[in-house]
């Protein structure tokens, strides 16, 4: 398939944005797009290929009236280290579609919080909307099992991290209990599963070791991650990322583990100005996703289409965000005199050797089964290669990753390898 040269930004669409992004944009209009909405036109539905030119596209939307879709982003503001992802999906839709759609970002979850995405996206009050699938296990129980089984795919901060996010999306994609979940509510899934980066602890004091760890009071999301935590006697309270930061000036917990990016937006450094990671075993991911709302199915499907091929940069924007993010939360550690401890060895292997027991525990569950695991492995040693080949590399570790990571890399190629070959593609609209 020979991949057109879009003439949105001067860039080409990114298939990676457009797996995330597209999930991200995806959803009905909450400015009108449903049911017998301005979007629905005659002769809609006939949409356009993949790889069509714009001229082709410009032609497939011709008769088609302009809808305004709000897209819900995580991200706290456009100037955030995680606010490029949306604003790169809005320029790419916007410009693909000739301005026949209109993305209206409501930044930091201000329309619907974390509780109530799903219902949100179900009433209308949003089109598309991140969501972090771990703080409803029960909703998406394969989420969070699915996290855990990642535990097991090695870290690093660039490649790592890159590595891990490819691997999630084509397990989301091929786990169909997952997939199921998202009908079964009433969304689509642009992006079923996001794995939010690698998990850190910042706390109150210097850690690095198990006696250091045990008997602290940890802020943490998924039950895997409370499970571990518990492991080693620490003392795991849950609670949205968000309210890590008051908690720890509080002094109601000790650590707040979360990854990069969530530290980015709630300023938890601050109060916890020492941070401890791991390279050797993880701690299990924290999954989140892009939907789309009740109204998507409504959309003509070259607008179907034209949010799930632009959302392609978007993706790109946000893996560079989750390692950004690392850069960045090492130059606001530096700000404040704080510290960067990798754990001991001891502490490593004795995760190493847990995770296993919380990934059989999940294989128990139903909602995976070995040959996940194995798939896993298969997959984080392809894409480890693609990576290298792509000419991506790590120039360092992680307490120097703000001086040697370029933070306007171009991850295009990437994106188009995600959005290619791990799934989204072959769920595109229209297929």
């Amino acid at each position: 398939m020979t991949r057109s040269i879009l003439p949105i930004s001067g860039k080409r669409l990114t298939g990676i944005g457009a797996a995330a992004s597209a999930l991200v944009l995806l959803a009905g209009c909450a400015g009108g797009a449903g049911g017998e909405g301005p979007g629905q036109a005659a002769g809609a539905d006939s949409g356009f290929e993949y790889d069509a030119s714009q001229e082709d596209v410009d032609a497939a939307i011709a008769d088609l009236e302009p809808v305004t879709l709000t897209f819900q982003s995580g991200s706290p503001s456009e100037i955030s280290t995680s606010g490029e992802q949306a604003l790169e999906f809005k320029e790419e839709v916007e410009e693909r579609s000739g301005g026949k759609i209109t993305v209206d970002i409501a930044w930091g979850m201000s329309i619907a919080g974390y509780p109530e995405v799903v219902d949100a996206l179900q009433d209308g009050r949003v089109d598309i909307s991140y969501h972090l699938l771990g703080y409803e296990p029960q909703r998406f129980p394969e989420a969070t099992d699915i996290g855990t089984a990642l535990a097991s795919v090695g870290y690093s901060p660039q490649v790592g991290e890159m590595t891990a996010y490819a691997v999630g999306s084509a397990i989301g994609w091929s786990n169909e209990g997952h997939l199921q979940r998202f009908e079964d509510e009433g969304v689509t899934p642009l992006a079923p599963f996001i794995t939010s980066g690698a998990y850190s602890l910042n706390c109150n004091s210097e850690i690095a070791t198990a006696e250091d760890f045990e008997n602290k009071q940890v802020r943490i999301g998924a039950a895997s991650q409370q499970s571990a935590a518990t492991h080693f006697g620490a003392v795991p309270t849950s609670m949205e990322f968000t309210e890590a930061f008051e908690a720890m000036q509080r002094g109601t917990i000790d650590c707040d583990l979360s990854p990069m990016s969530a530290k980015d937006i709630s300023g938890v450094y601050e109060a916890a100005p020492h941070l401890t990671y791991s390279t050797q075993a993880n701690w299990p991911r924290f999954p989140a996703t892009y939907m789309a709302g009740s109204t998507f199915t409504d959309l003509p499907l070259a607008y179907q289409q034209i949010i799930a091929d632009s959302s392609a940069m978007s993706l790109a924007s946000d893996v560079q965000g989750y390692i950004n993010s690392n850069a960045q939360h090492i130059d606001d550690l530096h700000s404040v005199d704080g510290t960067i401890n990798e754990f001991d060895d001891a502490w490593q292997e004795q995760l190493a050797e847990y995770i296993p027991t919380l990934q059989q525990e999940a294989i128990d569950n139903g909602t995976i089964d070995d040959a996940t695991l194995t798939q896993i492995a298969d997959l984080e040693e392809e894409w480890t290669t693609k990576i290298g080949e792509l000419g991506y590399e790590d120039g360092g570790d992680m307490e120097t990753i703000n001086e040697w990571v370029d933070r306007e890399a171009d991850f295009d190629e990437y994106a188009w390898a995600v959005y290619e070959e791990t799934g989204a593609l072959e769920n595109r609209p229209g297929s």
